[in-house]
């Protein structure tokens, strides 16, 4: 637990020693998110369900879900292929800890620092700028910072395999590239869930990419679902990925080699 701490400081404090670099990120996220929002504001003006959901309900789920993005996003898998590239992972294997927890500590650490300096204040913005309806309940906010977190385990999980997936391949530009799309589309930030048709939902539902974004909104914004299977099913898929991360590790482990030994 004291290493774990000590990576999750690393991880926390490595945010704030780049102010600039914050508020740059802050301001891209701000104006994709609103340029998003608008544009799913023009596409149900005049109407007031889409695929049997309120207009406003899916204006409203199109901006939060860009705040649950801000918070699961993450960079480990480049992180991580680049320390196989270059040979750092040697170094990794010296740790008091395991290469998977070292980095998930580290990245819920950024995580939690950008709770506090992007997604929360973007999400403030959006509560007071546009129509995004105040959740009634005071344990909607704890239930959706939990999910928040299940979510970035779920993203982490599959970034670590990526990662890892950088000694077999070397390169893992494309691998990466494929994730992103993928996460972009299939967890809702882009395309709201919804409006999938009725023979791909039930798919698109099952995939682990919902608890990346949809899965927070939908409980944010107390449309009606029942919260626990929900959250149920994405710490399914956090502890799903893992296990399969742990699995993949060992065996990278054992066919490593860095400078020849």
């Amino acid at each position: 637990m004291k290493a774990f701490g000590a990576a999750w400081r690393i991880g926390f404090t490595h945010v704030f020693a780049y102010r600039a670099e914050v508020a740059i990120q802050l301001v891209s996220i701000s104006i994709v998110a609103a340029l998003n929002g608008s544009l799913w504001a023009v596409a149900t003006r005049g109407k007031d369900t889409v695929a049997g959901i309120p207009a406003a309900d899916l204006r409203a789920y199109v901006l939060v879900a860009w705040v649950a993005v801000s918070f699961v996003a993450t960079r480990v898998n480049e992180d991580i292929g680049r320390r196989f590239r270059d040979g750092q992972i040697g170094a990794d294997l010296l740790r008091p800890m395991s290469l998977q927890r070292f980095w998930y500590a580290r990245d819920l650490g950024r995580a939690l620092a950008t709770l506090l300096v992007q997604s929360l204040p973007l999400l403030v913005v959006f509560l007071l700028v546009f129509d995004v309806p105040f959740p009634a309940r005071a344990s909607t906010w704890l239930l959706f910072l939990v999910s928040l977190v299940l979510g970035h385990a779920t993203n982490y999980g599959l970034s670590f395999l990526v990662g890892v997936a950088a000694l077999p391949m070397q390169n893992i530009s494309g691998l990466t590239h494929l994730k992103g799309t993928l996460v972009s589309v299939f967890s809702g930030a882009l395309i709201p869930l919804e409006l999938f048709g009725p023979a791909l939902r039930p798919f698109v539902y099952a995939l682990p990419f919902r608890a990346m974004a949809h899965t927070p909104a939908t409980i944010f914004l107390e449309r009606g679902v029942s919260v626990g299977p929900l959250l149920l099913q994405q710490a399914a898929w956090a502890g799903g990925l893992a296990v399969l991360g742990v699995l993949a590790w060992r065996a990278a482990a054992r066919t490593l080699t860095v400078q020849g030994g």
